[in-house]
């Protein structure tokens, strides 16, 4: 508990928001039903789950894994972003995110490459790859419950997505040094177990990942997530981030007590109304309180659902804030680097995300445009 709390008193994010709610709460202003405490849920099972794999060894066995199948830097980096963009569309980005920026600095401490862009840009094609599956984030499939309408309403946008990935990916891998990868020595750095243990682990772990997928009985996988820890590595518990979930539930606070003001609310409501207004609010206001927040806050207000999803697919790229998968990304980061490594993470992640911002939102308002 003394090492959560020390960390906790170190953790800039949840500081900052921490007094921002405090702030409002002066006003009467907060409302814990304004939580989506499936979010919540959703990413304390995540992290503890991820955490506990970390702590077993099989993120760096994936890492190891990599590199012998790798024969050149390029190799390397094209599995890096090609994992990332896929598996982010079956197992949503920030499971993606969360096992493979652990993944790049867990490679880069045995092979050189450019860590720092190579992580920077898997945050980038997960957040890409999950915006083109239906069940990829939460903002999609907060999207399709709240329209009732099919994914192939989606299509059409969702394409000018896979586009952008796909013609840029090959840009970014001709861009790496390629460089022949060293042979690594063959070790199994997997803690020992019993053979039914490695079962019981794998089983559970895929019916976690499950659940998570289907959004049903969510806190289920959080009490098999706990089991699992206690279990194999109790440890693990002390280095779970319980910051950044603390700091999301404060986003969803502060974003409730924002739009309850009436000018504010009112000036929303007649947004919705107009197609490129409601795709450049859904981007911007994405940058500085989170796409999920931003879809449940404009939902109501439109009917236009394919340029909303376009606004806060697009809206992912830009600020560290402004998807769930870019902050996760920056707090992996730092529990994996040193500070000069950080910052030079801000400045690479920045630039690119810019860059995607700039394009995605080109692409989404020709999409406006002419639809």
């Amino acid at each position: 508990m003394q090492r959560i709390l020390h960390k906790l008193q170190h953790d800039t994010l949840f500081l900052f928001t921490t007094a921002l709610v405090l702030l409002c709460a002066c006003f009467g202003s907060i409302h814990f039903k304004n939580v989506s405490w499936e979010t919540v849920e959703s990413l304390l099972a995540l992290l503890g789950l991820v955490t506990l794999l970390q702590s077993l060894g099989f993120i760096e066995a994936l890492a190891r894994f990599f590199i012998e199948k790798s024969k050149n830097t390029r190799d390397l980096v094209t599995a890096i972003f090609l994992l990332s963009f896929f598996s982010a569309m079956v197992v949503t980005n920030d499971v993606a995110i969360l096992t493979i920026v652990p993944l790049t600095f867990a490679m880069a401490k045995k092979v050189i490459f450019p860590t720092v862009k190579v992580a920077s840009l898997a945050t980038v094609y997960a957040n890409l790859g999950s915006a083109i599956s239906p069940i990829g984030n939460p903002q999609n499939i907060f999207l399709l419950a709240h329209y009732h309408n099919s994914p192939i309403d989606y299509l059409i946008p969702a394409a000018l997505l896979a586009l952008l990935a796909l013609v840029s990916m090959p840009i970014f891998i001709r861009r790496t040094p390629n460089r022949q990868l060293p042979a690594i020595q063959k070790k199994s750095v997997i803690r020992e177990m019993k053979k039914w243990q490695y079962y019981l682990l794998g089983i559970t772990t895929l019916l976690i990942l499950a659940i998570l997928i289907s959004h049903h009985g969510i806190l289920l996988a959080l009490v098999l997530t706990v089991l699992l820890l206690a279990y194999y590595h109790p440890r693990s518990f002390q280095e779970v981030d319980y910051g950044v979930v603390l700091s999301i539930m404060n986003f969803f606070l502060l974003v409730g007590a924002i739009t309850a003001i009436p000018f504010i609310k009112e000036g929303l409501t007649t947004i919705g109304e107009h197609p490129l207004q409601l795709l450049g609010t859904g981007i911007l206001l994405s940058q500085v309180i989170s796409n999920v927040p931003v879809a449940a806050l404009l939902a109501p207000l439109t009917s236009h659902a394919g340029i909303l999803y376009l606004a806060v697919s697009v809206g992912a790229f830009g600020t560290l804030i402004a998807s769930l998968a870019n902050l996760l990304a920056f707090r992996q980061v730092k529990a994996n680097a040193i500070a000069r490594v950080r910052q030079n993470f801000i400045l690479h992640f920045t630039y690119y995300n810019v860059i995607f911002l700039v394009l995605g939102s080109l692409l989404a308002a020709i999409y406006v445009i002419f639809i």
